[in-house]
Parts: structure tokens; sequence; C-alpha cells
């Protein structure tokens, strides 16, 4: 988690539409026409469309590549492949692969399955191909090892001979040269996968074999395909949204028991994604390594778009302006779209530099709702995002209009006393009325209600009496105290009522 001290120097460039509403009640709205701009902390968030066409706060559907990393290593695999498509132009993120040509479109997030784009298709004989570099599978004779293969699929129609994954080379059997190819395509609304000479059997002799689907594919629906091949037991395995859907030992019984076919790729070729295909595609990866079991909770991570976990977002700091100011209330403009939900909090003190990550303790709150107890000069709102329980929802925060009430300075004494004395005016005045007086400044000048002359105002402290030194004999002067708080000096209250007094010589 991003710590909120780092944030600190963020400070400065967080832009609030500010409005009065009263001598002492403020409003500072985040979002909307004001934009969202730097937040101090966001996990599993996203900007996306809110209401009026103005930015939101939504949970983001992509999967970092750190994450997916570590995925895959609880799993027994590490990518080889890696496209998300979430930005133009597309690249492999392991780095392993070069793009040779693509006739690909970029889709933006709303039509993405995860992250923020996917590959548009209207392919008929190119699609994206690509080539792999020294060591990877499809670039490396001989025996590939473990390995899967999985995409997210988007059909616009499911058309027969629709082709979403192709790799053709030869591969040189004794004396003669064989054709080998993996194909993934449509037949009768389902996916099917053709394996031709990429095995040999116990005998040397190739094999052909094919394992399909049984659940209809529907146009307009998203639906994850993975390919399995372990190297150690023989099962060649296709998993449909998580579940098999077909399996085959390539074992010399076609059982788990038996002495396992070799894989064996031969020259060098290129692969080819969608080179057939109307629709979309996502996140299309090639994994080394045996598939570890998944168990129910990581077949659910899978296939949600969102995470279970939800999201989180925290605001910058709200300065209010002065110390021992009230927060009154936090309203959100947002959507909760059926079986999702947002949870806000808050907290509030003096001093954000002494801030962490959990202290001030956060208050939950309610949109709308008055807050009580929760004062200070600077205010933070945090707010947490959940998804519904498929995954596939999202709430979002289009604006928050956070109200706070500024606390008043303290009143100024209630009277002024000033004595005249050689070149210098002695003041002294009672205590303000407020109890949270923290000191008082002393204006002066030469003419009323122009407080202007040299070293005005002086800061008593928290004293009710001083003297003012270095005046003229003679010259009539003007004085003037304001009482302040913990704000400090810069925020004092109104000044008392103005008072005058002549320096004059004096009997020596």
């Amino acid at each position: 988690m991003q710590t909120f001290k780092r944030t600190i120097i963020s400070l400065v460039s967080l832009s609030l539409l500010l409005v009065r509403t009263s001598a002492a009640e403020k409003t500072v709205t985040l979002g909307g026409s004001a934009g969202w701009t730097a937040l101090s902390v966001a996990e599993r968030i996203e900007r996306g469309r809110g209401r009026l066409g103005y930015e939101a706060l939504q949970l983001s559907s992509s999967r970092p590549v750190a994450e997916r990393a570590m995925q895959n290593q609880n799993l027994g695999q590490r990518a080889e492949l890696d496209l998300s498509f979430d930005e133009s132009p597309f690249t492999d993120a392991s780095g392993n692969y070069s793009i040779v040509s693509s006739a690909f479109l970029s889709a933006g997030s709303k039509k993405a399955r995860r992250g923020t784009g996917a590959a548009l298709c209207n392919t008929d004989g190119q699609g994206l191909t690509l080539r792999g570099g020294a060591g990877t599978i499809f670039a490396t004779p001989g025996n590939p090892g473990s390995f899967s293969i999985e995409f997210w699929m988007y059909p616009a129609v499911t058309e027969n001979g629709s082709v979403l994954f192709q790799w053709r080379s030869s591969r040189t059997d004794g004396a003669s040269s064989r054709y080998q190819y993996i194909r993934a395509s449509l037949f009768k609304n389902h996916l099917e996968w053709t394996f031709s000479n990429v095995w040999a059997s116990v005998s040397g002799a190739p094999a052909e074999v094919v394992i399909s689907g049984r659940k209809n594919l529907i146009p307009g629906q998203w639906s994850l395909h993975q390919l399995f091949w372990d190297s150690a037991t023989g099962l060649l395995e296709y998993r449909l949204d998580g579940s098999t859907e077909d399996l085959r030992y390539l074992t010399s019984t076609g059982r788990e028991k038996g002495e396992v076919y070799t894989a064996l790729f031969g020259s060098a070729a290129d692969i080819e994604i969608a080179p057939r295909f109307s629709g979309l595609v996502d996140d299309f990866r090639i994994l080394r390594g045996p598939a570890g079991d998944q168990d129910l909770a990581g077949r659910h991570a899978l296939l949600e778009k969102y995470p279970a976990s939800g999201g989180r977002f925290v605001t910058m700091p709200i300065d209010a302006g002065r110390f021992n100011s009230s927060l009154l209330s936090v309203t959100a403009v947002e959507s909760v779209p059926a079986g999702t939900d947002i949870r806000y909090f808050v907290r509030g003190g003096d001093n954000f530099y002494e801030w962490t990550d959990d202290f001030p303790v956060w208050v939950p709150v309610d949109s709308g709702e008055l807050i009580p107890d929760i004062t200070g000069r600077y205010f933070q709102v945090s707010a947490f995002l959940y998804p519904d329980g498929t995954g596939s929802r999202s709430p979002s925060v289009a604006s928050l209009t956070v109200r706070y009430e500024e606390d008043s300075p303290p009143d100024p004494p209630v009277r002024v006393y000033a004595t005249a004395g050689n070149g210098s005016v002695s003041l002294d005045w009672p205590a303000s009325i407020d109890s949270d007086a923290a000191g008082y400044l002393v204006y002066y000048g030469e003419h009323s209600g122009e407080y202007l002359a040299p070293g005005s105002p002086l800061d008593a402290g928290n004293v009710r009496s001083c003297m003012i030194s270095g005046l003229l004999n003679g010259k009539l002067y003007f004085f003037s105290v304001a009482a302040y708080d913990a704000s400090g000096v810069r925020y004092p209250g109104e000044l008392s009522t103005e008072v005058s007094a002549r320096p004059k010589e004096t009997r020596r």
C-alpha cells in the first residue's frame, strides 16, 4: 500500500472547487466538473465515464503484471507470452515475442473483458502474427515440455471455420519431412483444438488429436478458453470458463497410467492469433510449466472481471484553513448497481505531516448524513468499492462534496487601555471571552484605522499588556488589538475598539 507520507508533496497539486455558503460553513467538491486530481491512495481503482460525462472512479479490471506473475507462480507456471491489449500498439509484456504484422484494432475499456482495452478483430486471412525469441516454445525445435494457452473470446458470430489460434511448421521424421500444425477453430458453435503430427506414439507413429468443447458458445458473450498439456502425465485438457470440456491422455494406454507420448515441435515458425475471426479477443497468454490444481476460490478469481475484495481510494488532505474546524458531511454522487456497494470513511486532525495509514482512526460515515466529532484543520475521505457477487459489475463515484464549518477566530478584547509615556505607549486589555485564544496582535499607526507603523502588528503572545517604544513625542498614535487561536498569527480575529495616545516627554 502506498503510504500516506509519500503523498504530502502532491498536496499542492490538488485542485478543489471551493464554494462559500456562509460566514463559516464551506464546501469542497472533488470530481464532477472539477475533475478528479491526485489521490493519496488508489488500489484497484481506475477512472471511467460517470454521470453527465464527467470522470468517475470505479473498480479496475486490470491485473498488474506482477500480480499475474504471482498467480502463475502459485500454479507452477510462468508467462512466455502476455498480451493484455490494454495499450496500443500492442506489445508482449513478457518481452519474448515481437509482432510481425497486425490487422487488429484497439477496443476501449467498455468493450474489454479485463483492463483498459481489447483487440477488435474482423479478420479473414491475417490477424496478429508474432515471432518468438530464442528459447520460446514455437521457435525451439524439440520437446517443448508442459505448456498452456489461454485467452478470452467475444465472438460477433460463431461462424464455422473461424480460427482463434494457429501454428504451422514441419518436422523431420527420418528422411522425410512432416507438416504439423496446432489450430483452435470454431465448429458447430464449439471451439475445437486440432493437433496434427505434434505427438509421436510409443512406436514413433504420428498422432492426430482433436479435442472439443461441449457447451455452445454464444455470440456477444465473453468466454475463457484454456488448453493445458502436461508432459509428465500425458494429459491434454481443454477448459471453458474454468470447467473441463474435454481431455485426452496421450499415453500408450489412453489412460492416466501408461507411457507418455512425446511432443516434437519442428522448425521455428510464427504464431497467428485470430487470423480468421470476427469479434473481440482479450488477455491472450502462453504459459510454461504444468498447471497446478486450482481451488474454487482460484476459479472465481480467474473468471471475475472485478476482484471480490474490491478496491479503495483515499483523497488528498483537504485544508479547512483553520484549526479545530468541524467536518459536517460528505455527500456522494454515485452509481451503485444491484449487488455492489460503497462504504465511506473520514478522519480529521490538525497536523497531517504526522498522519500514517492508520492514524488518525478512520470513522465510517453515510453519504449525506451529519458527521459528529470529526475536527481539525485537515480532513480526508476514503471509499471502499465492492463488486456484485459475480464480479461482473462495479459501483462508481462521480463526485464527493465535503461540507465543513471553519472554526471562527476568537473575539477581540472588549476594551483596550492606552497610557502615554516618553517615546512610548503602554497598552493593556482584558482577556478575550473565547477560551481558545492563544495570543494577541497589537496594531498601531499614525492615522485612525490605518495601522501601518513600522513593526505593526506586534505579536504580544499570550499576555494582556505590552509597551510600544520608539514613538515620537507629541505625535498622536492609534491602537487596536486582535486575538488569534491555535491557527496562528496569520488567522487573527476582528479588531478591538480603537484607542489613541500621544507620547510626551517626562521630567527628569
